[in-house]
């Protein structure tokens, strides 16, 4: 697995006519598609296992395998993580859920040199969740969750004992969800309120929390919900230097994902009231009434945080890898790749409201291309059972600059192993584990106020695959 900068979508707009707040996502690039390829740390450019997982890594690594191929799998992603307040010196852990990867992959051999077949993978998603009452992040999002599904046939072709070559088109189905609060102190007072303070009424660019309401007083709890869908391409080659070395590599395409979808908006207490009679009655706002009920009207129809629909564009950034299989001994290989994702593609997002009085907005994230280096390694200890290892390091997406609760990211070390059974002469299993260690990194709950605070981040991933042959 390794991190990748994902913008997602603008939260609640502001009440009224208050500029809006953008909130920016990050999420996972899943590498880990594959059980037997996780046990050795991804490398697999060069040398793809047998077990049809070359139509994600590299699909010239179909070209060759005899037969009939059905393989299934999931990885199991334990994640943990906080942010340690500086200020406040608290701590507020992450609440993620054991979130379950798929892949299937199934070839048919249609001669000697030529091999095809259809995968199903999800190399983009996350899932973040932090409480949504008590962590001082919310306001950014405090639960986010992206499902990106790639559907792909494949062919592979040997053109040559030394040569092969493959490419499968993938079909995109993407859904993302968002959810956060609004905070009532950095709200504008709305015009109408604002009118009855004695004249000439309250300046503009009066705030709720200029008039008393603490920071951090939940108003409105926003979610944010879209799908979409695309197409991209993912092609490879293999070349065999010699009966021990081999090289390859892959590439796929990027691909720009238009979502559409709703945003709702529903009406959080404040337990507030107004402290004394505001205006001249009978048109005043007595003392006692709920400060929910003056904010009723921006949720109706027509309101600034009223229901309704709103589209973006996301881009899936292209990524690839080269690497190098050498065979040591018969029985022992050792690998190794290098990843490529081009998140520098990925610097405007438009976010489209369709209610007129929620403006719209235009985002500028300033992500960096990232790089990851992989070692790996396979020793077939018996007939029976082939013991895999592996270290890879990640560079990460995110400038310091912005390191949010979505899903801080960094730099991180991942180690890994993991084996592989013959269960039967048909029927062969694989396990694999994996820790994430990410270097501790500054970062924000709140943009306007910089970097204030740690975020830490671990993870194990658990896999489990099986492969028949028929």
């Amino acid at each position: 697995m390794r991190r990748f900068a994902l913008l997602l979508l603008a939260g609640a707009p502001s009440l009224v006519s208050a500029p809006p707040a953008p909130l920016l996502a990050q999420g996972f690039g899943v590498y880990e598609q594959n059980t037997c390829t996780m046990g050795r740390a991804g490398v697999a450019a060069a040398r793809p296992c047998a077990d049809g997982s070359a139509i994600f890594f590299n699909p010239a690594g179909l070209a060759g395998i005899s037969g009939n191929h059905l393989s299934v799998g999931t990885t199991l992603i334990a994640a943990h993580g906080g942010f340690t307040d500086d200020f406040l010196g608290t701590r507020s852990d992450l609440k993620n859920p054991v979130i379950p990867v798929p892949n299937v992959y199934i070839t048919h051999q249609i001669n000697p040199k030529f091999t095809a077949g259809i995968g199903l993978y999800a190399p983009y998603g996350l899932e973040t969740k932090w409480d949504p009452n008590s962590f001082s992040g919310r306001f950014l999002g405090y639960n986010t969750d992206v499902r990106s599904i790639y559907i792909q046939p494949t062919v592979g072709y040997e053109i040559s004992p030394r040569l092969k070559v493959g490419v499968g088109v993938a079909y995109i189905t993407s859904r993302l969800t968002l959810r956060q609060r609004a905070d009532l102190s950095s709200q504008l007072v709305p015009p109408a309120l604002a009118a009855l303070f004695p004249p000439p009424g309250l300046p503009a660019g009066t705030t709720f929390g200029m008039l008393g309401v603490p920071t951090g007083t939940d108003f409105a709890d926003a979610n944010l919900h879209a799908t979409g869908s695309g197409f991209a391409v993912n092609f490879g080659g293999i070349f065999k230097v010699s009966d021990r070395l081999s090289i390859g590599g892959h590439w796929l395409t990027r691909k720009t994902i238009k979502y559409s979808g709703t945003a709702t908006f529903v009406p959080e207490s404040t337990h507030l009231f107004v402290p004394a009679t505001i205006g001249t009655c009978p048109a005043c706002v007595p003392a006692g009434t709920p400060v929910d009920a003056l904010l009723a009207p921006e949720f109706g129809a027509g309101g600034p945080l009223s229901n309704g629909a709103v589209s973006t564009s996301i881009i899936m950034p292209p990524q690839g890898s080269i690497g190098f299989a050498y065979k040591m001994q018969d029985n022992w290989t050792v690998m190794a790749d290098y990843q490529y994702v081009v998140w520098g593609w990925f610097n405007t997002v438009v976010i489209d409201f369709q209610n007129t009085a929620t403006p719209d907005l235009t985002l500028h994230p300033a992500n960096k291309d990232t790089h990851g280096f992989r070692l790996g390694t396979e020793y077939q200890y018996s007939p029976k059972v082939e013991i895999r290892g592996g270290y890879l390091y990640h560079t990460g997406a995110s400038p310091t600059t912005f390191v949010t609760p979505l899903l801080p990211e960094g730099p991180r070390n991942e180690f890994t192993i993991g084996a592989g059974l013959v269960l039967t002469p048909k029927l062969h299993g694989d396990l694999a584990y994996q820790y994430i260690k990410q270097s501790d990194r500054r970062g924000t709950v709140n943009l306007a106020a910089g970097n204030t605070g740690l975020y830490q981040f671990s993870a194990h991933l658990f896999g489990i695959g099986l492969a028949y042959t028929f």
